[in-house]
């Protein structure tokens, strides 16, 4: 009896292998557009899936929504309409009616409807899908998609105010997650624009249009969306705005000084570095030397910002030897090329000459030695 208990869980785990090889195979072809294959994959996998653990498991309903992305890419909306509904109704049953993922399964049945012209019933679900999101309390990307589903289907509805309402509250969305230079709010003005000329609203149709060329004109010239340096004062208010630190260290390590905004990244990463409770700064007699002039404070934020790019990376509030000497390294980096602008640092050329010779890292341990309180 042992044996066969013991031959059948092999059986099973080569079943879960085959399982695992066909959506790794299913996903290679999609990225090859080869759909049809895909969806012959998927099904062999499904079939798999079901035969281990049941139509209502969440593995099998999961396979079964991805599914109705294939046939959709592969031309049958109505195939990948019906999918999907399998895949809700199993969901709703079995797992939830009320997360996230149900809102996102009625977002993509209602993407599915519209490509057929089924409004009515797409208006439908997305008012379903933001419904259940709204409740989440979530203000991110994802909200931003159901309402610009939303505002879509209302439009082919004839609801054109409704729609507007809709799209100008997905665009405030997507501004405060991802700036209002981002690929995806440049790329959704023009819904704007359309929704306005339903309305036969022509000036704020133009002016739109004068915003998407103005957007496109500035990204080009190298404007990005920074936050506003704002003075901290507490711990909680200092990691409520860790990501927009992130953005800014990764600006300024990634510009010269040159660049519009550079002193707005600074600036914001001292005020950050001095209140925040997620990084211990350790400034030792060779580093603050990089605070004393200004010919070299663009390094001591470059230290700054290097140091607590790897704090939040990696989740450690005070950085290791191997991380320290990670931090320099991008601190050099930052250096070279802005070096013909500030002209050169004695501190940092030293380091530089070391590391051709393959000897920093020896000096840069003594150096994260003597930081270290006694």
């Amino acid at each position: 009896m042992a044996f066969y208990l013991a031959a059948g869980a092999q059986n099973d785990e080569i079943t879960r292998q085959q399982a695992d090889k066909l959506d790794s195979l299913t996903i290679k072809l999609m990225n090859q557009q080869r759909y049809a294959d895909a969806i012959k994959a998927k099904e062999r996998e499904l079939f798999i899936l079901k035969s281990l653990y049941s139509e209502k498991d969440s593995s099998y309903i999961k396979e079964l929504a991805f599914s109705a992305k294939l046939y959709f890419r592969d031309k049958q909306p109505q195939k990948a309409a019906d999918t999907i509904e399998k895949a809700i109704q199993l969901y709703g049953d079995n797992i939830s009616n009320s997360n996230s993922m149900y809102a996102f399964y009625l977002d993509n049945l209602s993407l599915y409807q519209i490509s057929f012209e089924e409004y009515a019933k797409a208006k439908e679900n997305c008012r379903k899908a933001l419904t259940i999101y709204e409740q989440l309390n979530r203000n991110d990307y994802d909200l931003a998609i159901i309402l610009m589903r939303m505002a879509e289907s209302c439009h082919y509805n004839g609801d054109h105010q409704e729609a507007l309402k809709h799209e100008l509250r997905a665009l405030n969305v997507i501004r405060n997650v991802l700036g209002k230079h981002s690929d995806e709010y440049i790329d959704e003005l023009p819904f704007l624009q359309k929704y306005y000329l339903a309305i036969d609203d022509q000036k704020r149709a133009q002016e739109t249009e004068k915003t998407i060329e103005k957007l496109k004109k500035e990204k080009a010239d190298g404007i990005v969306d920074l936050p506003e340096p704002i003075k901290f004062t507490s711990d909680a208010i200092c990691r409520d705005h860790n990501s927009d630190a992130m953005k800014c260290i990764q600006y300024y390590l990634t510009h010269k000084i040159s660049a519009p905004q550079i002193n707005q990244a600074a600036q914001y990463i001292i005020n950050w570095t001095e209140a925040s409770a997620d990084v211990n700064i350790p400034v030792g007699e060779e580093i603050a030397s990089l605070a004393t002039s200004e010919k070299t404070l663009a390094y001591f934020v470059a230290y700054l910002a290097s140091y607590s790019y790897y704090c939040l990376e990696d989740n450690m509030k005070e950085l290791d030897e191997k991380h320290f000497n990670y931090a320099i390294d991008i601190l050099l980096q930052f250096y070279v090329p802005n070096s013909e602008l500030t002209g050169k640092v004695d501190l940092l050329e030293n380091y530089l000459k070391l590391q051709k010779k393959g000897k920093l890292e020896k000096e840069l341990n003594k150096v994260f030695a003597a930081q270290k309180p006694q």
